[in-house]
């Protein structure tokens, strides 16, 4: 999979933004934890997770050598420390007080690896505070997409899990009273460049890198199918648990 355009994802990701601090509301810190931040990406809300502890520190995390780059620069506070991890084979030992995550899960694909991972890197008793894409996400909209390009099944290389799987999936690796469910988050754009701008780098940006010299001219089919009404169909799925 390509890397992601870390600069242009910095500018656009308002909408995953927003969700983040929704979640990072409902946390509840002393300030004095180490907070595990699955999946940092540019750092923008590992900026804010900071400022709820003043006491505590941050391991940032993220597969993509771009984001963490552009997270680097942004962020030189020293009680943040960044690592690249792929989250499928995270290995480290009980070293948080918690998992913090958004927007990040339905990229891996084993999520019975990603859950056994995380309770490993989580102290006793520490807890797993998180938000991803969850089952039918994006699904008109990719529907869509995959329809205009023509290609037949082409893979999408994400997990949208139901809630019933993920309690599952939360209980097998060892999560105490483990709480999953879903919402629908609709999320409108002002206008067709807006909306074109963000399915090339976020929604569509795996299919883009696939298809080559071909993506302006597909992306500008995609658009015009998707008028009037440029809102993308987002559904979260929020994920709740507690280590043994």
């Amino acid at each position: 999979m390509s890397d992601w355009d870390a600069q242009v994802y910095h500018q656009i990701s308002e909408p995953q933004f927003r969700w983040g601090l929704e979640v990072l509301e409902g946390l509840e810190l002393k300030g004095d934890e180490t907070v595990i931040d699955a999946g940092c990406g540019t750092g923008r809300l590992t900026a804010r997770l900071l400022e709820r502890l003043p006491r505590g520190k941050v391991i940032a995390l993220d597969q993509s050598d771009a984001m963490l780059a552009k997270a680097r620069a942004g962020l030189t506070d020293p009680r943040v420390t960044f690592l690249q991890a792929d989250l499928a084979n995270l290995e480290l030992g009980p070293v948080a007080d918690v998992v913090f995550s958004t927007a990040t899960f339905h990229w891996v694909m084993d999520h019975d690896a990603l859950f056994r991972g995380l309770h490993r890197a989580l102290k006793p008793h520490g807890r797993l505070h998180a938000q991803c894409g969850g089952f039918g996400n994006l699904q008109r909209h990719l529907t869509l997409a995959m329809k205009v390009l023509g290609l037949g099944d082409v893979p999408y290389p994400t997990h949208f899990a139901t809630a019933e799987a993920s309690v599952e999936r939360l209980t097998r690796a060892g999560f105490e009273g483990p709480r999953a469910w879903l919402k629908d988050a609709p999320t409108p754009f002002a206008d067709a460049a807006s909306f074109r701008t963000f399915i090339e780098h976020v929604t569509l940006r795996t299919v883009v890198a696939m298809i080559g010299e071909r993506a302006p001219s597909y992306l500008d089919e995609v658009v015009k199918a998707s008028a009037p009404d440029f809102t993308l169909d987002y559904v979260r799925l929020e994920l709740r648990g507690i280590r043994r």
